[in-house]
């Protein structure tokens, strides 16, 4: 086995820079995900014509965005491995850990790059004011690393499924449910110039925790046939 004589990190890594590769050949995650957010953002920028929105309203859209344009384009880490007859290779080749872990940073990454675009595109739109950088991206990584682990597992496991779309989101939304009530919750926080609770901080991080954790001892069987 090719794990055999990589190290896990390195394996990992392996995993890692071959989605990369793949997704600069074809663009269709970044594609989709940049496409979703922009049309977006800027469909409601227009339908409001420059009207303030409360906190509350500015922070349910924001993680509304970044959660559908998730959805519009994380399926693919699995999806194109089974469109591509790559997964027996994989199974062969990699221990179930290693390519979750591989899958998870690429999602991440992706996810990571989504904010990068959308979050200044919605400062911008909406006009809103961060207050407390610090603490607002702190909220931003975790919600994202969140979404990213939820996805990873449930693409895994409706890779074969028909509607696979549809399927993804429907079991996706539930889990990450908790998580994204807590996303919203602080960030209108800091859209009202407060500042988040600890606690809230600390059960992002203890889900993100927990939700890695499952894919570990869970993956071997989630992904196999």
């Amino acid at each position: 086995m090719v794990t055999a004589h990589l190290s896990f990190s390195n394996a990992v890594w392996a995993i890692l820079v071959k989605d990369a590769l793949c997704e600069i050949r074809t663009r269709y995650a970044v594609g989709a995900l940049s496409m979703f957010a922009l049309t977006a953002l800027s469909s409601v920028s227009m339908a409001i014509a420059g009207a303030a929105l409360p906190p509350e309203l500015a922070a349910v859209l924001l993680w509304v965005v970044l959660f559908f344009c998730a959805m519009a384009g994380l399926a693919r880490v699995f999806v194109q491995e089974q469109e591509a007859g790559t997964l027996l290779g994989l199974r062969l080749y990699a221990t179930g850990q290693v390519v979750f872990f591989g899958k998870l940073l690429f999602n991440l990454a992706l996810l990571c790059g989504l904010a990068c675009l959308v979050v200044p595109l919605f400062i911008i739109f909406f006009a809103v004011e961060v207050g407390n950088w610090l603490p607002f991206i702190t909220i931003l990584a975790l919600g994202c690393a969140g979404i990213a682990t939820v996805s990873t597992l449930t693409a895994a496991m409706v890779m074969y499924a028909q509607g696979k779309n549809a399927i993804f989101t429907v079991l996706t939304f539930p889990v990450l449910l908790p998580q994204f009530l807590s996303a919203i919750g602080a960030t209108a926080k800091i859209l009202s110039g407060d500042i988040p609770e600890l606690s809230e901080l600390v059960f992002m991080a203890g889900y993100d925790t927990t939700v890695v954790a499952a894919g570990v001892l869970l993956f071997d069987y989630l992904w196999q046939d």
